[in-house]
């Protein structure tokens, strides 16, 4: 009775992680995964799935060096994309794309990407300088334009928001943006994004889409085929220089070193 009451808890545990292991073997993963893509993921990770190429979550739980922190965010991987065999250009190559569910798995997916990133990794240079994050601007840039709109009094930083000014509002009013009905949707307002390469907080939300929205309107920002990193333009280094007092040709500088 004692030896059954002192292993109780461990027998539990051991019940229940055999029982998830069943469940997660019927959890298949694509043949042609990359697992590079999969941020948070250690490098030792990578190295072992890309080699064994487990065909499930169960077998990849079984794996020697994985860890159950692995395995959570490969389940986050696998609960919050979608692939996209009905739309054209699901495949390039050998590669397979995937489509994030929503704003929260995007936001989850920066954050981890920011806490998996190492001192003295560097990102690759154009997707630090300026890249979309779901649907608002990250990188380099953003963390630029942020800052000079904190500047010229047009955000106000509160928590884990932002808040939008009066003249904040006028200001985005040249940008064509109604802030009015921005505040009525169905989303943050302007929260702020934990950016994965800088470290810093970038401005998501619906101010932050609807900026996006207007710099690639405008022809400031085009995007560039099979990433998400976005160009700046030759108009658009103008623009940001006239409109927001940002110099961009120190920041390629900083997302080259």
């Amino acid at each position: 009775m004692e030896t059954d009451l002192k292993y109780e808890g461990y027998v539990q545990r051991q019940t229940a992680q055999n029982a998830k292991l069943f469940r997660d073997r019927g959890r298949t993963i694509p043949a042609d995964l990359d697992y590079e893509s999969i941020a948070g993921l250690r490098r030792e990770t990578r190295q072992k799935l890309s080699a064994i190429r487990p065909p499930s979550l169960g077998h990849a739980a079984r794996v020697s060096g994985i860890t159950p922190a692995d395995i959570s965010i490969m389940e986050l991987r696998e609960g919050n994309f979608e692939f996209l065999d009905n739309y054209k250009g699901a495949r390039s190559g050998r590669q397979r794309l995937y489509r994030l569910k929503n704003t929260d798995v995007a936001v989850a997916i920066e954050a981890l990407g920011a806490l998996a990133q190492k001192s003295g990794t560097v990102a690759i240079p154009e997707l630090r300088f300026a890249r979309t994050c779901y649907d608002h601007l990250a990188g380099v840039l953003s963390i630029a334009l942020r800052n000079e709109l904190l500047k010229k009094d047009v955000l106000r930083p509160r928590g884990g928001i932002f808040l939008l000014t009066q003249s904040g509002e006028r200001f985005l009013r040249t940008l064509d943006i109604d802030a009015a009905p921005l505040r009525g949707l169905r989303r943050s307002f302007a929260r702020k994004c934990l950016d994965w390469t800088e470290r810093h907080h970038h401005v998501g939300g619906a101010v932050g889409a609807a900026l996006l929205f207007q710099l690639m309107a405008r022809k400031w920002l085009a995007p560039i085929r099979g990433t998400r990193a976005v160009r700046l333009t030759h108009e658009g280094e103008r623009a940001f220089e006239r409109v927001f007092g940002i110099r961009c040709m120190p920041l390629r500088s900083h997302s080259a070193s």
